[in-house]
């Protein structure tokens, strides 16, 4: 390499180059070391270097004279920052070389956008690891294409009470009951969610011990590269509600809606108490909607309470039909429903209550009463400190339907904490 291309390099690298003596006077640096540097340096100047530098890295040059070598490595990559906040700040990259007794070369990186990742790799860590801590009845694990765990969380551990070195490498099929369909069962969700993004039963699953308990599992395909695809098992542990449910079922209040079959007010307070209480206790949002019938007496006065209990039937199963299976829904008024869902923020509400509002309005009745519509006012809640029972959610859903109603009818209104 002839010296013009040596001086070129020089010049012309990105990379800041720097050349020192062992007290630290500048002997040369090229452009890319002035604009790398000058945020650290004294109104631009860069000499004494070590005396510059000593903020960042005080002991640079006593290194720099204790190395023995004639030649080498003194520092590598060194990281040095300035910074406001950890994400939004300077960095760059110092190395050193003794290239001679007493003769140095500072070589300089600018390395902001990698701190930057880093910084947002550690704070995406630290929060996935905050919400697996939280999630006290969901657990979270993946599986491969042959429905292997591969990773276990500690909300898993939680649920299924089995530790990771009892579980990864097994087939998922082991945390279900025998009779559940074992691997050709795993292998039919697997095949949802590959052709669908994701797939979702409901079903028993088993702890350690053996003892079963009623959740309703997610597999979502989150990876499907050249290899093995990758899936994402949420399993949530309903044998709370389920238990509730059964104790409903069996009489000991009257738990369905002979007419809509939904929920009575009472098993819906019932379930929907009990969902509070979980939300409160873990820190988890919960959000009710209700659901009420627009000029629903003028309706039964023009046409008939056979086709006002027609209308009933029809809201009932529009929201079963646009609910999850985690949802509780009771017709808790003369004409009014509530859906509680649990594990859901306001947004989350908003969007399931048009979805309803959306579908009454184009739903069509049979015979006598085609072209009749009923459609409805929806009012959304979500739980806050001032309202903390079924009651007073159902409160701030009445006031949001109320608000509905005078805007016009035939629309949806939530109410946030400003409210």
């Amino acid at each position: 390499m002839t010296p013009e291309t040596l001086l070129d390099l020089f010049v012309l690298s990105p990379v800041g180059m720097v050349a020192i003596d062992d007290d630290g006077q500048v002997e040369v640096a090229n452009s890319s070391a002035k604009r790398l540097l000058h945020p650290f340096s004294r109104n631009g100047e860069l000499s004494p270097f070590f005396d510059v530098l000593a903020p960042w890295v005080g002991d640079l040059g006593p290194r720099a004279r204790a190395f023995e070598e004639p030649r080498g490595v003194v520092v590598d990559g060194l990281p040095m920052a300035i910074a406001a906040t950890q994400s939004d700040g300077y960095s760059v990259l110092l190395s050193l070389v003794k290239r001679a007794p007493g003769q140095f070369v500072a070589l300089v990186t600018e390395a902001t956008e990698v701190a930057k990742l880093e910084y947002g790799t550690r704070q995406l860590t630290e929060r996935l690891r905050a919400i697996d801590m939280s999630v006290r009845d969901y657990a979270l694990y993946l599986v491969n294409g042959d429905g292997i765990v591969i990773s276990w969380s500690t909300s898993a551990e939680r649920v299924h009470q089995c530790g990771a070195a009892d579980i990864v490498g097994q087939s998922m099929a082991v945390l279900a009951p025998a009779d559940s369909g074992g691997e050709a069962h795993v292998q039919d969700l697997l095949k949802g969610a590959l052709q669908n993004g994701w797939s979702e039963e409901e079903g028993y699953r088993l702890r350690r011990d053996g003892t079963p308990f009623f959740a309703t599992s997610v597999v979502a395909l989150i990876e499907n590269g050249s290899e093995s695809p990758i899936y994402q098992v949420i399993t949530r542990d309903l044998s709370e509600r389920r238990r509730l449910e059964e104790q409903l079922r069996g009489g000991t209040v009257s738990a369905t809606d002979d007419l809509t079959g939904v929920a009575t007010r009472r098993g819906f307070f019932d379930v929907a108490q009990a969902e509070i209480a979980r939300a409160r206790r873990y820190g988890h949002p919960l959000t009710v909607l209700l659901v009420d019938p627009d000029r629903f007496r003028d309706l039964n006065e023009a046409h008939g309470t056979v086709f006002g209990d027609e209308c009933l039937r029809a809201i009932a199963w529009v929201c079963r039909q646009e609910s999850r299976n985690t949802d509780v829904i009771g017709r808790v008024g003369g004409e009014e429903f509530a859906v509680l869902l649990p594990s859901t923020e306001l947004d989350g509400g908003l969007v399931l209550a048009e979805r309803i509002r959306e579908r009454m309005a184009r739903h069509l009745f049979p015979g006598d009463y085609t072209g009749v519509r009923c459609t409805v006012s929806v009012g959304v809640a979500e739980l806050r400190e001032s309202a903390t029972t079924v009651d007073a959610l159902l409160t701030l859903a009445e006031t949001a339907v109320g608000r509905a109603k005078q805007a016009g009818r035939n629309l949806v209104v939530g109410l946030d904490d400003e409210d």
